[in-house]
């Protein structure tokens, strides 16, 4: 029987597996280690439709601070159900939660782009779809 784990972020992870940039990929504390010089955290929520909330320990804060310092950012992949993946920088996430434990919601409408919002506001702009897996290896950005 395959996991939910197993599901959710075998559906982030081959999209990297699957990208020209990528040449390796291992597992990390944190979540996993790309090309030696990026960390990838991956969260999921199973629910089918929008919104999805995803919730941020203050273990995780300090797992993901660390990796962040360690290899000078991190890329996390919030799985949406079977809908896509939204990709922010660790950045954006400690902004959006005021860098305190707590809950980001992310909806999308019909065709559209992620908007995400958490206890510190929402982002300026919408994620899109295609952010993904690019955020890996392109760095840290805004979003």
């Amino acid at each position: 029987m395959i996991e939910k784990l197993e599901f959710y972020h075998g559906a982030a992870l081959v999209r990297v597996i699957e990208d020209p940039r990528c040449e390796m990929i291992a597992k990390h504390a944190c979540g996993y280690r790309v090309n030696d010089n990026r960390v990838l955290a991956i969260k999921y929520s199973t629910k089918a439709q929008s919104p999805w909330q995803f919730t941020f320990s203050s273990d995780d804060i300090q797992r993901f601070d660390s990796a962040s310092a360690e290899f000078g950012g991190c890329a996390v992949a919030l799985v949406c159900g079977g809908d896509g993946v939204c990709a922010l920088s660790w950045q954006a996430i400690t902004t959006l939660l005021a860098e305190a434990p707590g809950a980001i919601a992310i909806k999308r409408g019909f065709g559209g782009c992620y908007g995400v919002n958490g206890p510190a506001g929402g982002l300026k702009g919408k994620v899109a779809m295609n952010r993904w897996p690019g955020i890996v290896f392109d760095g840290e950005g805004e979003a």
